[in-house]
């Protein structure tokens, strides 16, 4: 994206379903961001999000939320800045999936030890609200298929393998 000098990017995981009317919804959620000059990084447009959260609707629109904790993020889009934000937060040194380094980035990560290990927070969150698009299938429904929430834990000192590549 940066390479590139993409000035936006959306981003959406593979097994989600667009509400109705998914292109008109999205156009209208950044004509409204647009009309108000909202100075946004990140926007999700589909997510779970807390049931605690506390998400404002910003000021002049009718379909964007100050967005709070959220997780299992299916699709968002991010603006360029967003991204060198992200890459200077170095999260391939911590591991940090990115569903959780979202909330992190924008301070509203309920974990404070993980929120702890990203010194700078300043990424500016939105949601739209309602979601434009949902996953296919929730845990434990006929047809979910998760290839991150079955696996083991790896466990470095009790392998005996001598290089990475042997992995």
């Amino acid at each position: 994206m940066l390479k590139n000098h993409h000035k936006t990017a959306l981003i959406l995981e593979d097994d989600i379903r667009f509400e109705p009317y998914f292109v008109y919804q999205l156009q209208r959620l950044f004509e409204e961001a647009g009309n108000i000059k909202l100075d946004w990084d990140m926007m999700y447009l589909g997510r779970k999000k807390s049931v605690n959260a506390k998400e404002p609707k910003v000021k002049g629109t009718d379909f964007i939320v100050e967005a709070d904790y959220s997780y299992w993020t299916l699709g968002y889009a991010i603006t360029a800045r967003g991204v060198k934000k992200m890459i200077e937060a170095k999260p391939f040194e911590k591991l940090v999936p990115l569903d959780e380094l979202f909330p992190i980035m924008f301070d509203k990560h309920v974990n404070a030890e993980l929120k702890s290990a990203f010194p700078v927070r300043n990424l500016k969150a939105f949601s739209a609200e309602p979601l434009l698009m949902y996953p296919t299938h929730y845990t434990g429904e006929f047809g979910y298929v998760s290839d991150t929430e079955q696996s083991l834990q790896y466990n470095q000192q009790n392998d005996n393998r001598s290089s990475k590549e042997e992995l």
